[in-house]
């Protein structure tokens, strides 16, 4: 089995497959410009304003070209910790509802989000938890 075929995308910062890219593209082209009011979350969410038709000509673009061999083939840890911290704030609203449903008010359940992305992080960077540290 080979290898999916990858590429360094400037506007992530990181190399992509296509369906990699197509995931992004589904999270920053479901809204239009600028931010609106999520009355669940009762905050602003910033909405990216560019399309879903440009991003797909910018991938179309970017696989149409030769692969720049600077650039390396396979996403290290470092990546990899990244696109899943992507993937966990990009279901922020359902995880925060989901805590919302287990008996959270919205504040608790809000806090509750954020802890789960610092430990995310803590384990992504390898950080002891603060209750393993002597005192």
């Amino acid at each position: 089995m080979t290898a999916p075929e990858m590429r360094f995308w400037p506007r992530i910062g990181m190399r992509v497959t296509r369906e990699t890219a197509t995931q992004f593209i589904e999270r920053m082209s479901l809204t239009g410009g600028g931010s609106r009011l999520d009355e669940d979350l009762e905050e602003f969410t910033t909405i990216t304003p560019i399309t879903a038709v440009e991003l797909v000509a910018e991938i179309e673009h970017l696989f149409a070209a030769p692969d720049n061999p600077e650039t390396p083939e396979e996403m290290d840890d470092l990546n990899l910790a990244i696109l899943n911290l992507m993937a966990y704030e990009g279901r922020r609203k359902e995880i925060i509802m989901a805590h919302k449903e287990d008996g959270l008010t919205l504040e608790e359940a809000k806090d509750a989000y954020e802890e789960g992305k610092r430990e995310l992080v803590r384990l992504y960077l390898d950080i002891p938890a603060e209750d393993s540290e002597e005192e």
